[in-house]
């Protein structure tokens, strides 16, 4: 699985959790799961874009926290993982760190705020709609540079 694809996998599966929360009665805490990360794949899209066969290894945890109000903070994921990916006897090691704020406007819109570093993607605060698939702010795009710089450290 790609780095991109990870990612995106692992906001739509935290988007989800979150609109699952969203409609909880109100007043009570949130709730906590925790999920643990132990995976190791075949990465194409460092494959790709290296033109080298790499295999990446993440390890870490995601907190999911689900509270019960209709507006307001309904979702908070935090992610802690890192990644070692390996070419041969080459290795390049990145975090992804951040948390996903899924947030019920008083109005009803539902604004999605990616926080932190996604790899090869952005480091900063990306917000959607995630009924819409709005952008409503865009980070900086660091995904050029940043494979750039693994395919440098993967290929020597």
């Amino acid at each position: 699985m790609s780095r991109r694809c990870l990612a995106g996998w692992l906001a739509g599966v935290l988007v989800a959790v979150g609109m699952l929360g969203a409609g909880a009665a109100s007043g009570a805490g949130p709730t906590f799961e925790r999920i643990d990360v132990d995976d190791t794949f075949a990465d194409e899209g460092l494959s790709e874009a290296c033109g080298v066969d790499v295999t990446s290894t993440v390890r870490g945890h995601v907190t999911l926290r689900t509270f019960s109000r209709d507006k307001g903070l309904v979702e908070l994921n935090t992610l802690n993982l890192a990644v070692t990916a390996t070419a041969g006897d080459r290795t390049f090691r990145f975090r992804d760190v951040g948390a996903d704020k899924l947030q019920v406007k008083p109005d009803g819109t539902v604004v999605l705020s990616i926080i932190g570093q996604v790899p090869f993607e952005f480091a900063g605060v990306l917000k959607i709609n995630p009924e819409t698939e709005e952008v409503i702010l865009e980070p900086k795009n660091r995904s050029e540079e940043q494979l750039a710089k693994a395919c440098r450290f993967l290929t020597g």
